[in-house]
């Protein structure tokens, strides 16, 4: 070898020496004619493996397959089927962990005259990151899929990045159908398909939804599913650096929260007894009313009644016997009415009915089949049959009434006079004025 050959040799050397991976050069032959320190290093290749001459392949996949680096197998055969690929000489590019737990990204290319470059990389500190990565997203995905409600996080791409199972079931969505990376927008457009948003034009409701997403925006709706269980949304921007830079949105089942908040409703405004309204709920309702009757110019007319000797009925049959005669009244009013008229136990044996808008002379009427068909009705307790009549009191909304006390007050001055006056009997205040 000429002095420049030599001299070239050496430039080679030291430039694969220098090199942050591991090198190897096999010629045609399979033969080892070129390497770098960090081939050996990272391989854990021996001094005594190269002192008599550089190794061929073979020698090197023995010695590899004997120290166990390609598991349990007969080292003999293993080093055999790792020669037969190599003649085969394609380009190649895997992973394989050493038993200490060095990662090695090896990457060979086939040389034109035959004989192979190989690159062996050290990933394991790479590896390592990522394994964490995908640990770290494992236990985010658990954490999701435990929470009791939806979750669904938006990206900067406006698309999907997490979810979780929850969310799926809630707004029923196909198996599979989101994914890493969806759209919110397709997303959205399911939703609206499924007719939670209601009524309307898809694209409309696509859009005005999009609108507050796409920007960020917190926000919150509440929505009834086709099948009646309630959903509230609620959208928390996830801030970065002072900025908005995507979308935390939670979706909850509010469906027991609703029948609750009904119920409790209800019993806030319901007489237990009757079923009908309370007396703090009657007069609500009627000073609504008065208000929109005294805006839109229409009638209305309030009826105040109890059972007449009501104490004789508790006397007599007992207090159970009283509480079916009240029963039986309210469903009796209930009967006789109209939806839009409302009903109220105000106390005791005390009830009113406030007719909306009703025809002319209507009230008078109406409070008259409402007496005779309570004296009319039998009511059977305990296999007794009870006979009650009802004394009622009808005031009008005029010029000379302007709230709920004073409608109240002359209806009541009316039911006095017909109890006074016999019981049993209508007795009717006219409007005063128009």
């Amino acid at each position: 070898m000429s002095p420049k050959d030599e001299d070239g040799v050496k430039l080679l050397q030291t430039i694969l020496d220098n090199l942050p991976s591991g090198v190897s050069l096999l010629d045609k032959d399979l033969r080892l004619v070129a390497w770098n320190e960090e081939f050996r290093r990272l391989l854990g290749f021996p001094d005594e493996l190269f002192e008599s001459s550089a190794p061929d392949l073979y020698d090197l996949l023995l010695f590899n397959a004997r120290r166990g680096e390609y598991g349990p197998g007969d080292p003999e055969a293993q080093a055999r089927a790792g020669l037969e690929r190599a003649r085969r000489m394609e380009p190649h590019l895997f992973e394989r962990t050493r038993p200490e737990g060095t990662v090695l990204e090896v990457r060979g290319r086939p040389l034109p005259g035959g004989g192979f470059v190989t690159i062996y990389s050290d990933v394991t500190v790479r590896r390592r990151a990522e394994e964490e990565v995908r640990r770290t997203a494992s236990f985010l995905q658990a954490v999701l899929d435990s929470l009791p409600f939806g979750t669904m996080v938006v990206d900067s791409d406006i698309r999907c990045t997490y979810w979780n199972r929850q969310g799926e079931a809630l707004f029923d969505f196909p198996p599979g159908f989101i994914h890493q990376g969806i759209p919110v927008e397709e997303v959205v457009r399911q939703v609206a398909r499924s007719g939670i948003y209601g009524p309307g034009d898809i694209e409309e409701q696509v859009a005005a939804r999009m609108a507050q997403i796409g920007r960020f925006l917190p926000h919150s709706a509440e929505m009834t599913r086709p099948d009646g269980r309630g959903l509230r949304v609620i959208g928390s921007p996830v801030m970065l650096d002072g900025r908005a830079q995507g979308l935390i949105i939670l979706q909850e089942d509010i469906t027991e929260r609703i029948h609750h908040e009904s119920m409790l409703q209800r019993l806030a405004t319901t007489d237990a007894l009757t079923g009908l309204l309370n007396r703090r709920a009657f007069l609500e309702a009627v000073e609504r009313e008065i208000g929109r009757a005294r805006r839109d110019g229409l009638p209305l007319a309030l009826l105040m009644f109890d059972v007449d000797h009501f104490k004789r009925v508790n006397d007599r049959h007992g207090h159970p016997a009283g509480d079916e005669v009240l029963r039986r009244l309210a469903a009796t009013c209930r009967d006789l009415l109209r939806d839009e008229d409302l009903v109220g136990r105000l106390g005791g044996e005390e009830f009113a009915v406030l007719l909306i808008h009703p025809h002319p002379q209507s009230a008078a009427l109406v409070a008259e089949r409402l007496r005779e068909t309570v004296q009319a009705q039998a009511i059977d307790h305990a296999g007794r049959a009870i006979a009650v009549t009802v004394s009622l009191g009808i005031a009008e909304l005029g010029e000379g009434i302007d709230s709920v006390d004073q409608l109240i007050s002359r209806a009541d001055a009316c039911l006095y006079t017909a109890k006074r006056t016999g019981r049993n009997r209508v007795c009717h205040a006219p409007a005063q004025g128009g």
